[in-house]
């Protein structure tokens, strides 16, 4: 194979000298306000007047999908011109286009063949450099007989489509009382969905505020936007999208203003849901479903001094609340117990909601406790799970699900067990520790000393 460098106009070139670390710290310099996508009553009025300010900066890292299926592809080209493709995919529509392009025919002679297999969170959406099928067709074309082509993991550690790294800005402003009256939230960054769909320049991409704006707590004044800053790698779709990590940024940024203004967090959260019943009794929910409140630390039957966290999330129609109960463990957050209530709307089948939410719960928490993307002079250092490690089951911990169901229109449950998770347990672990944890994830830091 003879490589050749991409003309210079070529977009989405990722530079030879890009490395995450700095990209990371241009994020989190980069000025302004942005464009506003959520205002509400008079946030910079009520900011100036506060009796005390709060400002926090949180980021999270590049993620792989991570899925044990690789990626592949079959291709045969039959007698009457048609083509046929087993490719595992989440939109069959927009494959099929792509691949009558590839193979210079039309749409309607191709067929698409979708195998239930693998896991997708995203990672077979329509991305064009990051799928195996293109290449297949060719080489059935090529050969004249059906190819399989399978990706090693190799190829898909580099390949895949990422999350992108994120990073927000916060500023809290708190009355006489320690009650927030004003909140400016911007993050900054780029989006998947305007990426692959097409982003206007005045406009903010939902994708990447989902999870800041959108909150129901009873802050008066408040505004969130975007500073949209181009990401060099191919960013795609991650299990809740933007919620993954943004709920992180604003949930335990609520801890930390919690905090300043000397008031507990769960009862913070439930005097600003006061006039949201249904948030409200879903908060209530959790903490009923975890025995009671109780912050900590506080000592467990074992010995092992503990805390807990708690975090709401309102991904895709549904509702949830989130209690994490940790220790700390030669330098490391052990995470002992995971407690969700979860607000469909409506359920069809409460075992599969059960079973979604734990598949979520283990993929937030391998996120807030392990993974993260590292690429120096425009590589990923990691190109297997040696180098990128993931939750094992000897760290996974007991899960409880309890359902509500409000009767109100139905939403997901794929994905929003998920965002919860890393908030609640950076919450838990910042009581053990005395120190706000503001980036992800929690393996870059040293908490040896700190276990009391």
């Amino acid at each position: 194979v003879t490589w050749t460098e991409p003309a210079a106009a070529t977009p989405r070139v990722m530079p030879a000298d890009f490395s995450s670390e700095t990209h990371k710290a241009m994020l989190k310099s980069t000025p302004g306000d942005g464009v506003a996508f959520e205002q509400e009553g008079d946030a910079a009025g009520s900011l100036a007047g506060a009796a005390r300010i709060v400002e926090a900066t949180y980021d999270a890292p590049y993620l792989v999908h991570g899925q044990l299926e690789p990626p592949s592809a079959i291709a045969r080209w039959n007698a009457d011109g048609t083509l046929e493709l087993w490719i595992p995919n989440q939109a069959p529509e927009m494959f099929q286009a792509e691949a009558a392009k590839v193979a210079g025919i039309e749409p309607g002679k191709v067929i698409i063949h979708s195998p239930m297999l693998g896991g997708f969170f995203g990672r077979h959406f329509l991305y064009q450099t990051a799928n195996p099928f293109p290449q297949a067709i060719l080489l059935a074309k090529a050969a004249g007989r059906p190819v399989k082509l399978i990706w090693s993991r190799e190829e898909e550690f580099l390949r895949d489509t990422m999350r992108p790294m994120g990073v927000a800005r916060f500023r809290a402003g708190l009355d006489g009382d320690g009650l927030p009256v004003a909140l400016d939230a911007v993050a900054v960054g780029e989006g998947p969905t305007g990426r692959w769909f097409g982003r206007q320049p005045d406009k903010v991409d939902s994708s990447a505020v989902e999870g800041i704006a959108g909150k129901v707590y009873a802050i008066a004044n408040r505004r969130v936007g975007q500073v949209h800053v181009d990401d060099p790698a191919i960013i795609g779709f991650w299990r809740s999208v933007g919620h993954s990590m943004n709920d992180f940024f604003y949930e335990t940024f609520f801890d930390e203003m919690a905090d300043a203004g000397q008031q507990d967090p769960y009862e913070l959260r439930l005097r600003l849901l006061a006039d949201s019943p249904r948030h409200s009794k879903l908060l209530q929910t959790v903490a009923d479903l975890a025995g009671g409140w109780k912050r900590g630390p506080f000592a467990a039957e074992d010995g092992s001094r503990r805390a807990r966290g708690v975090a709401m999330a309102s991904p895709f129609g549904s509702e949830v609340a989130t209690i994490a109960e940790v220790s700390l463990r030669d330098g490391e957050v052990v995470v002992h117990q995971i407690w969700v209530a979860i607000d469909p709307g409506s359920i069809v089948n409460p075992a599969i909601i059960e079973a979604q939410v734990n598949s979520a719960v283990a993929l937030g928490l391998s996120s807030a406790l392990l993974e993260e993307v590292v690429y120096v002079d425009g590589m990923p250092q990691a190109r297997n799970f040696d180098g990128y490690p993931i939750l094992p089951p000897d760290r996974m911990p007991r899960v409880h699900v309890r359902i509500v169901e409000s009767g109100a229109p139905m939403g997901g449950v794929g994905e929003p067990g998920l965002p919860g998770v890393p908030p609640a347990v950076v919450n838990a672990a910042s009581v053990l520790t005395g120190q706000r944890i503001r980036s992800l994830p929690l393996s870059k830091l040293d908490l040896k000393g700190m276990e009391g």
